[in-house]
């Protein structure tokens, strides 16, 4: 399949206009930074892996390139060499790990293009690896939470007796190369019998380290910098988030200056240009921890676009127009809800013993997100007024597999009891 034959268009631009490649496909990172740059008549190409996301629906897409599979990389990339040689984009924006590593395997396919990406150097690299990113915060005197790498002897007994419980297992890297098909994701583990189990499934455990789990509320603090200088900021908390991370519900905050003392000092010491957003805890004396970083756009993203920190935007400026926006002054307070996200979370404490009086509370905030959204009271990551469809897509889509899934469950249910009836 040729990328000509795996494109879909949707709307035409002027033949003037700037034209930007975005890889990713996600509903949160990848469709703010498709709406930020189709708001500012950017025209946006599209190189989704799933061809099927809801993103490749918003009104902001002028094209869609369906590209092999991303497990493929020589497919991969010779389809996008042939975008390449059709098509000139202004710069290429990779939203996700994977589209990062795809960019970096085919060095001369994307040679002359400019990428929105840290530079393939020693110093960046520690901003992608976990590991990495803890001795460069210690070296710098930034607290971390205690941990270790994981070795072959690594046993949960060991792990427990040094590190204590709850504690999370992580894999220094998202992807890897060799498996862009597979995401290592983050393992909580609160026994010891769910931390040896966590570890049978460890494969290589030179890829992993285990952390302590921290008391308190996580703190994202997101930056643009240039050449080692913080451009452009932005902090929020966490309201609720998943057992291994990643907000579904989110305020912002003001900056605090203690934690942009602390981004500063390890922009200026890569010399950082880029965007990256710092994960910390914040405990309950107030003091912060840092977590890890990540140098690309994040999963939070559409809380600061909605708010004016349009970093997808701002970044583009500095890249191709050597533009540098001043600090927007943002409010702080500001909720914005992952609405399918929201609800999953608020299951699972439900059914973790959270409380029938909280869960009652939440799902109620939850039934009113839609119409809190319209008035502006709260921001939603998908649902948008000027950009309606992906939103939609992503609600009735869960709909249909909710559905999916209880009728599977009915109908082996219902053979199970038939196949007990024919056997007494």
């Amino acid at each position: 399949m040729t990328a000509t034959m795996g494109s879909r268009d949707f709307q035409r631009q002027s033949p003037d206009s700037e034209r930007v490649l975005v890889i990713g496909d996600d509903t949160r990172a990848t469709l703010a930074v498709v709406r930020s740059l189709g708001r500012a008549g950017k025209e946006v190409h599209l190189a989704p892996f799933n061809w099927h996301s809801p993103t490749t629906h918003s009104r902001y897409v002028t094209r869609v390139h369906q590209l092999p599979r991303n497990t493929r990389m020589q497919s991969w990339a010779k389809a996008a060499a042939e975008i390449l040689a059709r098509w000139r984009f202004d710069l290429i924006i990779p939203c996700c790990d994977r589209g990062i590593i795809l960019i970096e395997s085919a060095p001369e396919t994307f040679a002359g293009q400019t990428i929105a990406r840290p530079e393939p150097t020693d110093a960046a690299a520690q901003l992608f690896d976990k590991a990495q990113t803890r001795a460069l915060a210690e070296e710098l005197g930034i607290r971390v939470a205690p941990g270790c790498m994981l070795d072959d002897g690594a046993t949960a007994e060991t792990l427990a007796d040094r590190l204590g419980l709850p504690l999370y297992l992580k894999p220094r890297r998202s992807y890897e190369p060799g498996s862009l098909g597979e995401r290592g994701s983050v393992m909580r583990a609160d026994t010891p019998e769910a931390l040896a189990e966590a570890l049978s499934r460890i494969a290589m455990p030179s890829g992993w380290l285990a952390e302590a789990a921290i008391p308190g509320t996580g703190v994202g603090y997101s930056v643009l910098a240039h050449q080692g200088a913080v451009t452009q900021a932005f902090q929020h908390c966490r309201l609720r988030e998943a057992a291994t991370g990643g907000s579904s519900l989110r305020m912002s905050e003001a900056p605090d200056p203690e934690l942009g003392a602390t981004v500063a000092a390890m922009v200026e010491r890569l010399h950082f240009s880029g965007v990256c957003m710092f994960e910390f805890r914040r405990r309950p004396d107030g003091g912060h921890v840092l977590l890890e970083a990540n140098a690309r756009f994040w999963g939070s993203l559409p809380l600061p676009v909605a708010l004016g920190v349009d970093f997808p935007l701002f970044q583009y400026d500095q890249i191709v127009h050597g533009i540098t926006h001043p600090q927007v002054a943002y409010p702080a307070g500001t909720c914005a809800r992952n609405l399918l996200h929201d609800a999953r979370n608020i299951g699972r404490e439900a059914i973790s013993g959270h409380g029938l009086l909280d869960a009652a509370r939440d799902l109620s905030a939850l039934a009113a997100h839609p119409l809190l959204a319209a008035w502006g009271r709260e921001r939603s990551d998908t649902l948008v007024q000027d950009d309606l469809m992906p939103g939609v897509l992503e609600i009735t889509g869960a709909g249909r597999m909710a559905i999916n899934r209880w009728r599977a469950n009915r109908s082996g249910a219902a053979e199970r009891r038939n196949a007990g009836q024919t056997g007494s």
